[in-house]
């Protein structure tokens, strides 16, 4: 059975986002090798949980995991597959958005809660850095140490997982990723057993992700998000080369313009540099002839030392 790629946000959320037993160990897991907290998440509660009856007709919208922790922490997780130039100030807007909410009208600020927002891309989001998993904090520019534990966001980069890793000695988030990565592709099978033999949470996320692959209403949203995914890619890229063809035209235009002006400014040139060389010859004054022709004085000046070689 070919496997739905669980990076497309509603699978994602399918496994990890649905409101059964399942679904909250494996998020709890996911949640608990990603962050390496001191005190693990012992239990988890969602704030959006996933229905399929809510998103089955909405193609093109973009679905996160919003959780609530034992401790009263707030987790959003978002994957991402598309590359999108402002999505590291979109992750920032999400967590003060999630932020916010922590708290209510006329509750203290100490009601405001952590927060934690966590990224998976499937292209290199953090460019500066070689790192698989990246943390950013907000912390003291010399010295360091951090202002305050409530705000935190993570990037795990799917394409920098190394591939020439053996799957048994893979770390626990590198699993996750290489589940993530794996399970779609064809010729997957020798992989997914690699993944099982690491455990039973590897176990769980693929038999889950099976049960999902195969329920109908899943393969129609995936059949109709795909293809939604790309009718905006195939209409964006019409659009680009619709505005390439003008661009080129108008170009094409602008080019045979300046090309006759300057083959105009060229012919204009020669015909005041041949009445300077006549004006010269008859001995007339160099600033006369740059009045009459409007070349320059230090060009009629060359002009006549070449005259007198």
């Amino acid at each position: 059975m070919r496997l739905l790629n669980p990076m497309y946000d509603f699978v994602f959320k399918a496994i990890f986002g649905t409101e059964n037993k399942t679904s909250k160990e494996l998020l709890i897991n996911l949640l608990n090798d990603i962050l390496d907290l001191k005190d693990k998440i012992k239990s988890i509660e969602y704030l959006n949980p996933y229905n399929y009856k809510e998103n089955e007709k909405d193609k093109m919208s973009i679905l996160d995991i919003r959780a609530k922790t034992d401790k009263g922490e707030r987790i959003n997780i978002e994957v991402q597959i598309k590359r999108d130039e402002y999505f590291r100030k979109r992750s920032l807007y999400y967590w003060a958005k999630t932020y916010t909410e922590t708290i209510q009208e006329k509750q203290e600020y100490e009601e405001l809660k952590k927060t934690i927002v966590i990224n998976i891309t499937d292209y290199n989001a953090i460019t500066e850095s070689k790192k698989l998993h990246t943390s950013f904090y907000l912390k003291e520019k010399e010295e360091g140490f951090v202002l305050t534990e409530d705000i935190q966001i993570h990037f795990l980069e799917a394409p920098k997982l190394d591939n020439k890793k053996k799957i048994s000695d893979m770390t626990k988030e590198e699993l996750w990723l290489c589940f993530l990565k794996e399970s779609p592709k064809e010729n997957n099978e020798k992989a997914l057993e690699e993944l099982k033999k690491r455990g039973d949470t590897m176990k769980k996320a693929i038999e889950k992700l099976e049960q999902v692959s195969s329920d109908e209403r899943m393969l129609e949203m995936y059949r109709d998000r795909e293809k939604a995914r790309l009718d905006h890619i195939s209409a964006i890229r019409s659009a680009e080369r619709r505005a390439e063809k003008r661009g080129l035209e108008r170009g094409f235009e602008k080019g045979i313009e300046k090309g006759i002006e300057k083959g105009e400014q060229r012919g204009e040139m020669k015909k005041a540099i041949e009445t300077a060389k006549k004006a010269l010859a008859q001995g007339a004054n160099i600033k006369f002839i740059s009045e009459i022709t409007d070349l320059p004085i230090e060009t009629i000046e060359k002009l006549k030392k070449e005259m007198k070689k």
